[in-house]
């Protein structure tokens, strides 16, 4: 206990001197190197102690294809999804490739499509991409399919209303497709509620340390989820999670 409190106190002490004489002038030009770093040591961790559990896995993959993810849906379709209705809600739609691959592969005539998407691109910086960028002018990408439904606007400001209409009691594959920390924290803190035993939640960039997969672990560590890895394509850019 003595160890444990003078511990405490080194701490405390540290952190005042460290305010006292500025020492944030020292680290700040260093700070988002180290953030960095600390959430892609996160993710190589998370990687060691989890890659047996992935089934379907290309990794070590020295020519990723960002077209190839569909390889991973493929999977799910053939070794994971029973052959009955179901929703698929995707975050992040852009121009509507990966959705349209489930409505064309997936033909289940009683199963539900939701789009979710602002159409005007980014609504903040991602990495080397600025605010905007994704963006459709507005415009709503038609899938010719009566199952699909596209919801216009920020996540925050749709999604929690738009859940009311949904039947969570068939199984659901959420896509998490957003890119940005922020959009996908708040999507997985919205679907919590509505998660059950058997659903799906696929991320698109799960291998970006400072977003997808940051949000991944804060949500794993406020909500207590129980994730099992089943896939993962392009280095672990793309990979899907079962809720046990």
């Amino acid at each position: 206990m003595t160890y444990i409190m003078k511990k405490n106190r080194f701490f405390k002490l540290f952190k005042a001197y460290f305010i006292r004489f500025k020492l944030h002038r020292l680290v700040n030009p260093f700070s988002e190197l180290f953030i960095y770093l600390g959430h892609l040591s996160n993710l190589s961790k998370y990687i060691a102690q989890n890659k047996s559990k992935f089934v379907f896995n290309d990794f070590f993959n020295a020519a990723p294809d960002f077209e190839k993810r569909t390889e991973l849906y493929e999977y799910l379709l053939q070794h994971v999804l029973p052959d009955a209705p179901l929703n698929f809600l995707e975050f992040g739609v852009y121009k509507g490739k990966s959705l349209k691959w489930w409505l064309e592969n997936h033909k289940n005539p009683e199963s539900k499509f939701l789009g979710f998407d602002t159409f005007t691109g980014l609504p903040e910086k991602y990495g080397n991409y600025e605010a905007g960028t994704f963006s459709l002018e507005g415009a709503i990408p038609d899938l010719g399919d009566s199952r699909c439904h596209m919801v216009k606007g920020l996540f925050q400001d749709t999604a929690l209303t738009t859940f009311k209409s949904v039947d969570f009691s068939r199984l659901t594959i959420f896509h998490i497709d957003v890119d940005l920390y922020s959009a996908a924290h708040f999507v997985l803190a919205c679907i919590y509620p509505y998660l059950k035993k058997g659903d799906i939640i696929m991320f698109d960039e799960f291998g970006v340390p400072l977003h997808e997969f940051r949000a991944f672990q804060d949500f794993r560590s406020s909500f207590y989820v129980n994730l099992e890895p089943i896939g993962a394509k392009n280095n672990y850019l793309a990979v899907a999670f079962k809720v046990v």
